[in-house]
């Protein structure tokens, strides 16, 4: 797990695995095994960091997580063709008490969302490399391209997709849309025990 990031360009896409991206020739590594992840969003009871659209997460990891804030880049931030957020992350080795901090503090749980991740390094045949997150999501699976922005359009190139193909938003706008088309108010995306 990364200890601090100050962005992160990235691009989702629809499929159901990897093998999309092998048959594409980019060579995959695993860094990190499927694992189940349980991520909590926090915020003030007046919504503080909605508002700015900045997010803080707590995510369970089996015993360890993370704390991640993000945020809308600055206005004059250079424009790409993927999402692009300021990540602050860290590594936790206790989420459970971090969270009860955060709660002591003021802030809330708002919204939940559950899936299993792996992640893989991605090697392109121009020598370009970049992150790769499969994730299983209870409202279907996503590959998240992660790097440089020069990466992620050589990959995406390579895979024939096109911007239409591009899912540039959150977990949660996705949850919050699939729960509108199902005629219901946002709900956490949780895995159905």
């Amino acid at each position: 797990m990364a200890a601090t990031n100050i962005h992160e360009i990235e691009v989702k896409l629809r499929f159901d695995s990897v093998e999309p991206l092998t048959r594409a020739g980019i060579v995959l590594q695993i860094e990190t095994a499927r694992h189940f992840e349980d991520n909590l969003m926090l915020d003030t009871a007046d919504e503080q960091l909605r508002q700015k659209l900045a997010v803080l997460r707590v995510r369970h990891s089996g015993k360890t997580g993370s704390l991640t804030y993000k945020e809308k880049p600055a206005a004059d931030a250079p424009a790409t063709q993927f999402k692009q957020r300021v990540e602050i992350e860290t590594a936790l080795n206790d989420p459970a008490s971090t969270l009860a901090i955060f709660e002591r503090l003021g802030f809330r749980s708002w919204f939940r969302y559950q899936k299993y991740r792996t992640v893989f390094r991605a090697f392109l045949p121009c020598g370009a490399n970049l992150q790769v997150m499969f994730d299983e999501t209870p409202i279907g699976n996503f590959i998240e391209l992660e790097g440089e922005e020069d990466a992620i359009a050589e990959a995406v190139k390579l895979l024939g997709i096109g911007r239409e193909d591009y899912v540039l938003e959150s977990y949660i706008a996705l949850q919050a849309s699939h729960c509108q088309q199902q005629g219901k108010p946002l709900e956490d995306m949780v895995f159905n025990s």
